[in-house]
Parts: structure tokens; C-alpha cells; sequence
């Protein structure tokens, strides 16, 4: 099992590739970095050495050295101003992410993407549209929005968190859609008021306002490691196992051309299945709201692309 990973020197691909080194998943490790090469071969040689008894060989290259790739993390983004306009966000990711995947697609074919770059949604779309991959090859990641539900949800109703269950939907951003529908306490099913869930949504944005406070240039790198590294154990063992994951969707709720989170089962060669959940009548209003901003960005990403 050979598994890379695009922007290992950041603070989203460097904890992941310390992660899935340790975890035994892969055989071998290849770190694939920017324009800091020293300090791409400063993580590579550590891992190694912090690895080496699991059995992964980690090494350090280029885009050339994708080749034979089961697994691909794309962790590499376009450098870009903080308070950039969205729109502009966007385009610039469409047109990066353009260029890495046809590189991709060149020497790796067959490989399961992950995107893990924002804005998730629109760089899983554009990966689709510019690198001739079948739609469940790409998978972008946004677990973390469920974890921070999860733990929100957790902390209203005094619950551990690992008893937990519940799942968010729609963009990777402020138009997600919580599934309150979703929740369950033990396997149980467990109803909310109106001020809880006002409260837990609330709750789940915590984190993101401290990130913001601390103003400390990273994003959730350690988080999205974790998750990350959930996502491939679950391909590696191909496990059916489902998650939330930011997918193309061709007619799934009722949505198709937007690349958007749902509910998927996934396996060795990427998603198996999207799950189509039944959603309350609030719940398919957020959806409608989430899809129509995922479909503007859509269409930004077509028109930078040029493709219709």
C-alpha cells in the first residue's frame, strides 16, 4: 500500500503524514512538498526514524514519484490572502488545484484523491472537472465539521463523546447542515428542543472562533490528521464503513454538477455508495440553502476552468 501526500510540510499534511507513518497503514510513505525542500527532508528522515519499527518506509520526492499510488492527500493550496473575497478564493484554488490534478492523473491514474484543502467542496469539484478521474476516486475531506457537532452535541446533553452519534451534511462551511435527525445516544435515538439545538450549533463554531483569535497562521492540523487517517484505514481495509465526505454528486439528493458532504460508504477503490438519509422539513431547507451556495461556487469553478 503505497500512500502520498501533497503539501507535507504543512501544518495539515505534516501531522497526517506523521499519523498514517505510525499507524502501520501504509508500506510506504511518500512526502511530496512545496517550495521549503529542506524542511520536507527534515520531516521525512524524522518520521522515518519515529516509524521505523511499524514497517513504513517514508521517503521524500516529487510529483513524478506518485506513480503506483493507491492513496493520494492533496494538502497542497494555493498561497493566497487571509481576508481574500470568496469568490476569488475559489478561482485561485480551481486553477492550482487544476495543475496538481492533471500531474496526478498522469502518473497515477488509479489512485483515491483526498482533498484536504479549503474551500474543500470547490477543490474536489475542480479536481473532478480538470483531471478525467471517475467521481468516486475524489473524496474531500470535512469530518471535521461531525467532530465539532459531535462534541458540541456532547457537551449539551453532559454525554462522553464517544457515545455520540450524528452527522453533518452539506458545504464545508457556514451554510452546513447539521443532521439533528441523525443524533443518537448510545445507538438511541434522542430528541432535542429548539434551545438545545440553537445552543449546539452555537457550540460548534467555538473552536473555529479560537483559531481565529489566535491569529497563529495554522488551520486544524492535528484534527484533520486524525480524521484523515480514519478516512484511509477505512479504504485500506475496505471496510464499508460510512462517513461524511465531500462527493460529486450526480443526482443524490436530488443534486447533481456540485460536489457537496453526504453521508458515504467507502472502500478500497474510494466511495462505494452515497447515502441518501431522509431529512425533516428544516433540514431540507438548509440543504436547498447549502446547495445553492455550493452551485454559485460551482459555476465560478466551471468559468475558470472553462469547462461547461
Amino acid at each position: 500500500m503505497k500512500i502520498s501526500i501533497l503539501g507535507a510540510t504543512g501544518s495539515i499534511g505534516a501531522p497526517t503524514a506523521f499519523y498514517i507513518a505510525i499507524s502501520g497503514l501504509a508500506d510506504e510513505l511518500l512526502m511530496v512538498g512545496g517550495r521549503r525542500q529542506n524542511v520536507l527532508e527534515h520531516h521525512a528522515t524524522d518520521i522515518g526514524e519515529a516509524a521505523a519499527t511499524t514497517g513504513c518506509k517514508v521517503s521524500h520526492g516529487d510529483y513524478e514519484d506518485l506513480a503506483d499510488s493507491n492513496i493520494i492527500i492533496n494538502a497542497a493550496g494555493a498561497h493566497m490572502p487571509l481576508h481574500l473575497e470568496r469568490s476569488m478564493r475559489v478561482e485561485n484554488q480551481a486553477r492550482f488545484t487544476s495543475d496538481i490534478t492533471a500531474k496526478i492523473k498522469k502518473v497515477s491514474p488509479n489512485a483515491v484523491v483526498i482533498t484536504a484543502i479549503n474551500p474543500i467542496d470547490t477543490t474536489n469539484y475542480a479536481a473532478f472537472l480538470s483531471g478525467g478521474f471517475d467521481r468516486k476516486q475524489l473524496i474531500g475531506y470535512s469530518i471535521n465539521d461531525t467532530i465539532r457537532f459531535r462534541q458540541s452535541l456532547a457537551g449539551e446533553l453532559k454525554e462522553n463523546v464517544s457515545k455520540v452519534e450524528c452527522i453533518v451534511i452539506g458545504e464545508h462551511g457556514p451554510t452546513q447542515v447539521p443532521l439533528f435527525s441523525s443524533v443518537k445516544i448510545d445507538g438511541k435515538t434522542t430528541s432535542l428542543t429548539e434551545d438545545m439545538k440553537k445552543r449546539i450549533r452555537a457550540g460548534m463554531w467555538g473552536t473555529i472562533k479560537i483559531y481565529e483569535s489566535l491569529d497563529a497562521g495554522r488551520t486544524s492540523g492535528w484534527t484533520c490528521a486524525v480524521g484523515l487517517t480514519t478516512l484511509v484505514r477505512a479504504m485500506v481495509e475496505d471496510s464499508d464503513a460510512v462517513f461524511p465526505c465531500s462527493v460529486v454528486l450526480n443526482g443524490e439528493y436530488g443534486l447533481q454538477d456540485i460536489s457537496m458532504g453526504v453521508p458515504v460508504k467507502l472502500g478500497k477503490n474510494g466511495v462505494k455508495e452515497v447515502l441518501e438519509y431522509e431529512l425533516t422539513s428544516d433540514e431540507q431547507e438548509g440543504l436547498k440553502n447549502t446547495a445553492a451556495t455550493l452551485q454559485s461556487d460551482a459555476a465560478i469553478v466551471r468559468e475558470t476552468l472553462k469547462v461547461w
